[in-house]
């Protein structure tokens, strides 16, 4: 009997290399297929895309090149989040779920191939983040609090819409204690520096298109309109969803199994994937941008949620998350030919 107890109360350990290989490999496949029928190329820039990403989709040599670039920011992003959740504890044990999950997320859905402004709107996004969260109780941490909003500047030049994310970030400053009036003076004057160098070159070369078209679309909101999505276009929306909310729930539930600093940690993570889903419902015309920044927080905590779980249904739950979220992509591939 205590045996049959004991195996029932161990802890699942999902993140084997038994597991996690096999997921990358598949990911790895769908990117080949991705790639074999050329999903998301050419790259194009769009009226209302910041002028910095349509002269940047402009000197692209070609598809490989592309692809490689997508995939290298989609593997550091994965990795940094990795890097995070390590070092500064998210998760009580040391898994490469958030590793797994974000490359699964990326590499099985269409709308993210091969490379987006937010491919690299995000990766300064987790940097900042990662800022953010070492920035815990010190209220002098002006240098993070600097650092974070500059990468933030840094990539809205990318993707302007990510300066949506400056107040959440005020907010998990203040969560943390590390909200001052000179870290907060500091945020700002991070944002300013990378727009007063761009005022500049805008004055020196008497065009100011660069301020006026990015910032007139991010001021344009728009509802979703759902009449334009099919099912199939939805079943990963809602099972990311689904998966996020199941997460928080068992986070907010059990919230005395971790310290102190891991549960502000999480509750943010948590805050900051309410915050991008409904950005993500606000801007019909960036919703999909708006889903991938999502795919960060909900890497981690549905990571947080298949490690302290003990039920052996977590383990095929996971197998089958796998292969609903690849077969998706490849019935979505095969209905665009």
């Amino acid at each position: 009997m205590r045996d049959l107890y004991s195996s029932y109360s161990r802890k699942l350990n999902l993140s084997t290399p038994q597991n996690i290989i096999p997921v990358l490999l598949v990911c790895a496949v769908c990117w080949m297929v991705s790639y074999s029928h050329s999903v998301g190329y050419p790259v194009y820039g769009e009226v209302s895309a910041t002028p910095l990403w349509n002269s940047f989709c402009k000197i692209l040599p070609g598809k490989e090149v592309t692809y490689i670039i997508g995939i290298l920011l989609m593997a550091g992003g994965a990795f940094l989040l990795h890097r995070a959740n390590y070092i500064l504890a998210l998760i009580r044990e040391k898994t490469f779920l958030p590793f797994t999950f974000y490359i699964l997320f990326i590499s099985t859905n269409p709308d993210f191939f091969p490379l987006k402004s937010t491919t690299l709107g995000v990766f300064c996004l987790i940097l900042a983040m990662y800022e953010l969260f070492i920035s815990y109780h010190e209220e002098r941490a002006v240098s993070k609090a600097y650092n974070a909003a500059l990468l933030i500047g840094i990539g809205s030049l990318l993707w302007v819409h990510l300066l949506w994310f400056m107040p959440l970030f005020w907010i998990g400053m203040y969560n943390f204690r590390s909200l001052s009036p000179r870290t907060l003076a500091a945020s700002i004057v991070g944002v300013g520096t990378v727009y007063w160098f761009l005022l500049g070159w805008c004055v020196w070369q008497n065009d100011y298109t660069v301020f006026t078209i990015p910032f007139a679309s991010l001021l344009k909101m728009r509802l979703l309109n759902l009449d334009n999505f099919t099912i199939v276009n939805w079943i990963s929306i809602l099972l990311i969803a689904f998966l996020t909310v199941t997460a928080s729930v068992n986070i907010i539930t059990h919230d005395y199994d971790d310290n102190l600093r891991s549960r502000q940690f999480l509750s943010f993570l948590i805050l900051m994937a309410i915050w991008a889903f409904s950005l993500y419902f606000i801007y019909e015309q960036n919703s999909e941008e708006f889903l991938e920044t999502a795919c960060v927080p909900a890497s981690i905590l549905i990571a947080h949620f298949f490690t302290v779980g003990r039920k052996r249904i977590l383990q095929w739950m996971f197998y089958a998350i796998v292969l609903i979220m690849v077969a998706l992509l490849f019935y979505r591939i095969w209905n665009s030919l």
